[in-house]
């Protein structure tokens, strides 16, 4: 090659200095005459003959190439339409012409043949004289972990062309044959922009690296820089696992969920808490999902730790409404955490140890470049921590978790990609006096992705999951084991075309079945006084189809509309019929109907339309607008304002209607400083129709009539939204408030026993109109960064005497306010945390980090409840009121 670079040199300098006193010839007065078929290399020699000029040129360029002259034409115009399509070009010096091999020098015409450097040849030169478009495809993974990347953006220099890589990695699109400067980019990962010689139709795997502090640069976010302004869907969030990780933590665990709590619109009812609110919803009104598999509880240890494994997660999605068509069943929100791909061309170990748990991830190739695996695993041990406590009850109790999760995932050929996942997570907290609590979930999925054409492509889901929680005591008179459980099957079946690149059109249709097992009590041997008992199970169907599209009208305007329909069945189990002339209560009974398990005992139905607006008033800011109606068929109950492991969920049927949510949001985002910065500002009105609620002094657990104890009514919530986020530099973070309300109102026309608060609205036990969020992450040097998070909000309502009577000694008899009508304490809390990672080198055997957290720095006593003794004594609760330092190592093998 270089003997060759050195010829080619030589032989044009020797040929321009001998050349230089030769007769010159305008080249535009060198007319070629029409000519039959004849070899270019016989052309050359009888040109050179009958103009007295000369060509140089190798022999082996031009053998067999052919050539037709139809009309007379000047020489200069005749080789520059004929040499390109054989990969050839030529030089005109003083009637010297000296004929080009671009295979060697990588070069246009305008372009120094000597300068350039081609990242990529793909391809053969064959002669195109149509100039059809050739196709450019590969696959792209990460370059350390060889997982495929889905949503990599690979496009030419102007964004003329380009695509997006599918579910397996994959990209093709159409160019001209010729020199193209392509980027490749995603977001996370350092960008590329490479120069590729495209003589025909060929594939080129591309790999790409994740940033380090070493471009000056951090992401926390997963998408496209400026989806924040292009992004169609209103109150849609993506969080990277980097950006998750970057957060300080509570002894050392990662949690996703503790992650979207920090953004304007979602919040947690105090510290120690397992769920979430979205915008003024109930923690039962969240979708929430593992890879697709439908969840019931995503936290250990009563909330202060997740259930998901930071080391599985690829990303995390957050819809804060009913979400695209493609979902449904809950009025509030979607979670979506998606788990990664193993690495289907090396083995790696990855883990931690810390303060309370050690986890551990295994991947690697099956089959090498088409079969991988992925499996994980979480263990505990922080009884230590319990024995410290100051507390008698605490530190003779003991708590335990482990998780365990298995994803293979493999290629059957380029249209078919097949995955299972599998779950398992288990609970147990024991009190002193002999209680214990257990709780699991146990879940499983296969996928199928098949690609019909480079338009349409589907996906196959089948899956199901069970949570379990039981209670009981061991030994003594009183032994006994209470238990319950939900299980489901669900079956999805998704298509997205893509009819061009401005209309996508995705539809399918879901089929989901759920088995609830309210409550079984069994009384143990020594407990005579006991009787057992059995609620009766619920089985029904959800079934639904969706159709919705992406239609952008104008570069400015851009939407995605579409609709569910959907259906839900009960089936079986004992229902009751009331007296319409009373109050709905266990004394206004009149009938009892049992139905056997295939009987269908209550249907509904309903269509839920969706709309999502963008307006584009520039690059940089952009209008959106929004509406979700969204039907929810089973109802969360729960003596608790956060979900507990007793809580239990209650099937729509003759007696408790669906809830349907209708919510609207506007908002304005804009895109500042090469979008560097991000600013947002929303607003939403959300309506529930039928929110459940209990009456004062309902039982809950083993309640066979519990529906008497029941009222259904109306919520609202309303709210606004602000968020600044920096996305690059050395400095990155965000800072989030919301100001927002959420109210119910229990109002009876006919009867006062049906009406909560007088028939007034009343705050919602999580409604805190005021949080803040300010999460920091700063790269003090290569090597070391400092992270924290500091927020805010209004104490939660509460209930409270306002009065009450002593007689002669008889303990107090209390007098309460109305509903949630006084709060507790404002809650603000900060965290900060130190990272030291190793060096940055791509090519390493062993990558870790320390990471240095204190939870709650400054010791704040925050209050989760106030409980009041029955002659009125009012008592604070904190759950985490001190400071929780914590140490962690992370590794990567």
């Amino acid at each position: 090659m270089v003997f060759n670079f050195f010829f080619r040199t030589l032989l044009i300098a020797l040929v321009l200095f001998v050349s230089y006193n030769l007769p010159a010839q305008d080249q535009h007065t060198i007319l070629i005459e029409e000519q039959a078929e004849i070899l270019l290399s016989d052309f050359f020699r009888n040109t050179e003959k009958e103009h007295a000029l000369r060509f140089f040129y190798k022999e082996e360029w031009i053998e067999n190439i052919r050539l037709t002259v139809a009309n007379e034409t000047n020489l200069s115009d005749l080789l520059s339409n004929i040499l390109p399509q054989y990969g050839l070009g030529v030089v005109n010096y003083k009637n010297n012409w000296i004929i080009i091999n671009r295979s060697a020098t990588g070069t246009t015409d305008d372009e120094n043949p000597l300068d350039e450097h081609v990242d990529y040849v793909v391809g053969e030169y064959k002669r195109n004289p149509t100039g059809e478009p050739v196709e450019l495809s590969g696959h792209v993974r990460d370059g350390e972990t060889g997982e495929i990347l889905m949503g990599v953006q690979v496009a030419t220099n102007d964004r003329k062309n380009g695509v997006i890589s599918d579910l397996r990695g994959y990209y093709a699109f159409m160019l001209p044959t010729g020199k193209h400067i392509i980027n490749v980019e995603y977001l996370g990962y350092e960008s590329k922009e490479l120069l590729f010689d495209l003589r025909s139709s060929g594939t080129v795997n591309l790999e790409l690296f994740k940033k380090t502090v070493q471009l000056k640069e951090v992401t926390i976010s997963a998408t496209a820089d400026d989806n924040n302004v292009k992004g169609i869907e209103a109150g849609k969030e993506v969080f990277s696992v980097e950006s998750i990780k970057a957060l300080p933590t509570f002894l050392g665990e990662v949690d996703p969920v503790k992650t979207i709590t920090s953004l304007p619109g979602v919040s947690a009812v105090g510290e120690g808490t397992a769920g979430f609110n979205v915008r003024g919803g109930e923690a039962g009104q969240n979708l929430l999902m593992q890879d697709g598999v439908l969840l019931f509880s995503t936290s250990h240890l009563f909330g202060l730790v997740s259930t998901f494994n930071p080391d599985m997660v690829r990303d995390v999605l957050l819809y804060k409404g009913g979400g695209p068509a493609n979902y449904g069943g809950r009025v509030s929100s979607v979670l979506n955490v998606n788990l990664r791909n193993g690495n289907d061309s090396k083995y790696k170990v990855h883990g931690g140890l810390g303060l309370i748990s050690s986890r551990i991830i295994l991947e690697g190739p099956i089959i090498k470049n088409r079969t991988s695996f992925i499996a994980g695993g979480r263990v505990s041990y922080v009884n230590w921590l319990l024995r410290k406590v100051n507390n008698s009850d605490l530190n003779q109790s003991s708590a335990a978790f482990h998780d365990v999760n298995v994803k293979v995932n493999h290629v059957i050929n380029k249209s078919n990609i097949i995955n299972v996942s599998a779950y398992s997570t288990t609970d147990q907290f024991k009190f002193a006096s002999d209680t214990v609590y257990n709780w699991k979930s146990n879940g499983a999925a296969i996928n199928w992705n098949h690609i019909y054409n480079k338009k349409l492509l589907s996906t196959f889901q089948f899956s199901g999951s069970k949570y379990f929680n039981d209670v009981f005591i061991e030994e003594g008179i009183n032994q006994f084991e209470y238990s319950s459980s939900i299980s489901t099957l669900n079956a999805k079946l998704d298509f997205n075309y893509e009819y061009s690149v401005n209309n996508r059109i995705d539809f399918g249709l879901h089929s989901l079945v759920y088995l609830f097992e309210p409550g079984k009590l069994t009384p143990g041997q020594s407990n005579l006084n006991t009787e057992p008992e059995n609620l009766d199970s619920e089985r029904s169907v959800e079934s639904a189809v969706y159709v919705s599209n992406e239609l952008s009208l104008t570069p400015s305007l851009s939407l995605v509309y579409g609709g569910r329909y959907s259906m839900y069945t009960l089936y079986g189990g004992t229902t009751y019929t009331y007296n319409d002339d009373a109050p709905k209560s266990v004394d206004s009974i009149v009938d009892t109907l049992k139905y056997g398990n295939s009987e269908s005992v209550q249907t509904y139905d309903g269509i839920e339309p969706r709309l999502s607006l963008r307006f584009l008033i520039n690059s940089k800011n952009s209008l959106k607008l929004s509406y979700y109606r969204t039907i929810q068929y089973v109802h969360l109950l729960s003596n608790t304002t956060a979900i507990s492991p007793l809580d239990f969920w209650k099937s729509s049927g003759l007696n408790i209607r669906p809830a349907t949510g209708d919510q609207v949001t506007i908002g304005y985002f804009r895109n500042m400083l090469d979008n560097t910065f991000e600013v947002s500002l929303e607003g939403y009105y959300k309506e529930v129709e039928n929110v459940v609620d209990y009456k004062d002094g309902t039982t809950i657990l083993l309640n066979d009539k519990l529906e008497a104890d029941l009222l259904q009514g109306f919520g609202r919530s309303y709210g606004i939204e602000f968020l600044l986020r920096k996305n690059k530099g050395l400095l990155t973070g965000w800072f989030a408030y919301t100001y927002s309300r959420s109210e119910r109102l229990f109002k009876s026309s006919e009867y006062k026993e049906n009406e909560i608060n007088r028939g007034n609205y009343f705050p919602a036990n999580y409604d805190t109109p005021h949080n803040l969020s300010l999460v920091l992450n700063y790269k003090i040097s290569r090597r070391f960064g400092i992270s924290g998070n500091f927020t805010y909000s209004t104490g939660r309502p509460i209930t409270v005497p306002v009065s009450k009577f002593n007689y002669e000694g008889i303990p107090a008899v209390l007098n309460f306010s109305e509903r949630n009508q006084f709060r507790i304490p404002d809650y603000h809390r900060l965290d900060l945390s130190i990272t030291l990672k190793s060096g940055f080198k791509k090519q390493k055997s062993i990558d870790g980090e320390w990471v240095f957290s204190v939870y709650n720095i400054y010791g704040r006593k925050n209050p989760y409840s106030v409980f009041f003794t029955q002659r009125g004594t009012a008592y604070k609760l904190s759950v985490l009121g001190s400071v929780f330092p914590s140490l962690t190592y992370n590794f990567k093998i």
